[in-house]
């Protein structure tokens, strides 16, 4: 565990981000910082308020050496506004692996991570 209470490892890099929160989808691009993506779920930035306890779906595109796109189902964890900026930071927690493990991410990530550096 870090300093900040996490129990897993942020990464930063830049992902194509697909979100799907009840049957809406929000395509980002986001630029993640080690704060916002792990193996336990990831956040982003948008112009809309998104619902809490959502059901979403994320696929993570183009992440170091995958071949196709890592699908995630996970939840509306937090929403949160920028009274600064008017944008929403949003946090998904990943509940289910669709076609990787867990582990499979992180290595995935780590690689990725290095990789950008």
């Amino acid at each position: 565990m870090t300093a900040d209470k996490r129990q897993h490892r942020r990464f930063q890099i830049r992902v194509p981000l697909f979100i799907s929160v009840d049957g809406e989808v929000y395509r980002k691009t986001v630029r993640l910082e080690s704060r916002d993506v792990s193996a336990g779920g990831l956040s982003f930035e948008t112009g809309r308020e998104v619902p809490l306890s959502a059901e979403s779906r994320v696929v993570v595109a183009k992440l170091g050496d995958i071949e196709e796109p890592a699908l995630i189902e996970g939840r509306v964890a937090h929403v949160q506004m920028d009274e600064a900026t008017g944008r929403y930071v949003v946090g998904i927690e990943f509940t289910r692996f669709l076609n990787m493990t867990r582990e499979e991410l992180v290595e995935r990530l780590e690689r990725a991570w290095q990789e950008s550096g």
